[in-house]
């Protein structure tokens, strides 16, 4: 280091580089974007890894920690950088990196994060407009235009255009932009977002919303007449005390013909229950909704009345005088005292690429998969079964299970589709040579597409999927949709165990899947999906085999992950897509007290809720009645 004399005004050094200095600074971080996750805090070292695997192929790049949530990534040249702003918007595990040029004098704050780059689609633009200066006029209306991507800048599909443009947190992000024309008439430009971020309206910033905003007013409790009613003169000011913490009890005639599946009076009409199903063998938990009657006529010190029914409990509206309840399945195979909630990991989406299925050795082992990993639907690829042999092949590995095939598209059986419709539903929508796509509906009655895919060998062949994938996402975009399968190429360098050459055919695979807006979903477990099976010198691993998802799954399924388990008996690796639920984890056990028998009408208590009579099983009848006295 060197020392330089601090220039001092009034007494007080001060620190005043010359121009040059500052110059050359800032040429040093010329090529430099900073980067933060919207609405989303991860560990450095997990952003630059991704980054790497995302951007390693087009240049090398140094990553920076400017604070909490802010980094600087320097590139080598302009070209890296302008590559990685042209080929947006990206994410990390779902959540979107907000991506600018660096420029001296920057803010590095969240804080001062009032704009952020955005990724639009503009439709339905006129041709005579479709130019630099004309989109440039047509995106200023939602903010400050940045720059468009590769397809719109070269025209290769008029479609739509994708611009990126700086919006203010301010914005009311419009659908429609309306678009005065040169011989007096107007037309409506369509405006979409693939992705919002989260907005404070109170800070206008991007870095948090509403319910975490500092400035947010903070609501507090008043009292109200009914609470200062039952206020004693002993209680602290703001508190009331409160004798017992058990919900009122409810008449056994108030939810007699309310809620399917719980014991009802025997005076009320019959009603078969519906039989439930195991809780841990669904993907994702069913909820059903009823509008129980009043279940307490005695009102809530809050002003409200709440209904305690086995499986939840809702405030009820005193303006309408009803209650939504909402009752999940657990309470149909007894209900808990908790209700904190928990992430549960639950396989449900698998394929496996198993050359040749007719060895019944085989079949032992992809019903061990299947059962070990809880997969609901699963698709074998290259199985090289006569269509007439299918359905002995599948019934040898799932007996219950349906299936599918697209034996009408390639004689050798390339793809076969099965599925444990006890568990979802899965409607075969179309299928090609190297694709079957189709809809499942989960149980709670949620709807998503998913694709097994079965790319050729030949890079050329592979076109006709490229063209199909593109079709999909048009015709998917509004929903959940993943794809998975093998590919047969690779999408990075990194992916090869002895290459490091970026093909075309790698290039043309990453081009259809920035055009169908997908992304790989994070990945656990092995990092190569197939091996040539050699050792030593000669053997060869690449990742053929992955998972892509659209902007609604990981917007709706952010969490999921696909996890790369051992080859097994196979030279691909089978993969299974892991969907977190929410399930309901179980409460407190109920502790009873021996003082309590001491109590004077506690057999009173006993006797009255015994002598209630509900139906059912007799085991049910039991637990309803201590359920009551509890």
């Amino acid at each position: 280091l060197q020392f330089f004399e601090p220039l001092v005004v009034d007494g007080i050094p001060r620190a005043k580089p010359p121009p040059e200095v500052c110059a050359n600074g800032a040429l040093e971080w010329e090529y430099t974007l900073a980067a933060f996750l919207v609405g989303k805090r991860l560990p450095a070292a997990k952003v630059r890894d991704v980054l790497l695997r995302k951007w390693g192929q087009v240049g090398s790049f140094s990553f920076h920690t400017v604070s909490t949530g802010i980094f600087l990534i320097k590139f080598d040249n302009g070209q890296a950088r302008d590559w990685v702003l042209d080929n947006g918007p990206w994410d990390i595990w779902g959540y979107h990196i907000a991506l600018r040029k660096w420029t001296k004098g920057m803010s590095l704050r969240l804080e001062d994060c009032n704009s952020i780059p955005i990724w639009v689609k503009l439709s339905n633009v006129p041709v005579h407009l479709w130019s630099k200066l004309g989109l440039n006029y047509i995106a200023s209306v939602l903010g400050r235009p940045l720059y468009m991507d590769a397809p719109t800048t070269n025209r290769q599909s008029l479609t739509f255009a994708r611009v990126c443009v700086d919006m203010l947190a301010s914005s009311s992000f419009p659908n429609s932009i309306t678009l005065d024309l040169d011989d007096g008439s107007s037309t409506v430009v369509g405006v979409e977002y693939p992705w919002k971020p989260q907005v404070c309206t109170l800070c206008r910033v991007f870095d948090h919303a509403n319910k975490s905003c500092p400035r947010a007013a903070r609501r507090e409790w008043l009292p109200k007449p009914v609470v200062e009613a039952c206020r004693k003169p002993e209680d602290a000011e703001g508190w009331i005390t409160i004798k017992r913490k058990n919900p009122p009890v409810v008449s056994d005639q108030s939810l007699a013909g309310d809620i399917p599946g719980v014991g009802r009076a025997l005076d009320q009409p019959q009603q078969a229950p519906k039989t439930p199903a195991k809780g841990n063998e669904y993907p994702l938990p069913m909820d059903r909704t009823k509008e129980p009657a009043s279940a307490s006529p005695d009102p809530n010190p809050l002003g409200s009345k709440v209904v305690h029914i086995d499986g939840g409990c809702n405030m009820m509206d005193n303006n309408r005088g009803k209650a939504i309840c909402t009752m999940t399945d657990s309470a149909l195979v007894g209900g808990t005292s908790g209700s904190s909630k928990k992430k549960k990991k639950k396989g449900q989406l698998a394929v496996w690429n198993v050359r040749g299925l007719n060895n019944p050795s085989k079949h032992r082992e992809v019903a061990q998969f299947i059962l070990s990993n809880k997969i609901s639907l699963f698709a074998l690829l290259e199985t090289r079964l006569r269509e007439s042999n299918v359905e002995h092949v599948v019934k040898s590995i799932r007996r219950n299970w349906h299936f599918c095939s697209n034996h009408n598209s390639s004689l050798s059986g390339r793809i076969v589709v099965m599925w444990d419709a006890s568990q979802i539903d899965f409607v075969f929508l179309f299928a090609n040579e190297q694709a079957l796509h189709g809809r499942v509906l989960l149980p709670n009655r949620q709807e998503i597409y998913v694709s097994f895919i079965y790319g050729l060998c030949d890079s050329r062949g592979r076109k006709q999927l490229s063209d199909d994938i593109i079709f999909c996402s048009n015709r998917f975009k509004k929903s959940p949709w993943t794809l998975l399968g093998d590919f047969n190429v690779t999408r990075f360098s990194n992916e090869h165990s002895s290459s490091y050459r970026v093909t075309k055919a790698m290039e043309e695979f990453n081009h259809t899947i920035r055009a169908a807006e997908l992304e790989d979903l994070k990945s656990t477990g092995l990092k190569f999906t197939w091996t040539n099976m050699r050792s030593g010198p000669a053997a060869i691993s690449k990742k053929l085999d992955r998972a892509l998802g659209n902007w609604q799954w990981f917007k709706q399924f952010g969490d999921s992950y696909v996890h790369v388990s051992n080859q097994g008996i196979s030279d691909h690796s089978p993969l299974s897509i892991q969907m977190m639920q929410q399930v309901q984890s179980a409460g407190r056990p109920f502790k009873f007290l021996n003082f309590w028998a001491e109590h004077p009408d506690f057999l009173v208590i006993v006797r009255q809720e015994w002598a209630k009579s509900y139906e059912g099983p007799p085991l049910r009848r039991i637990q309803l009645k201590l359920k009551g006295l509890k």
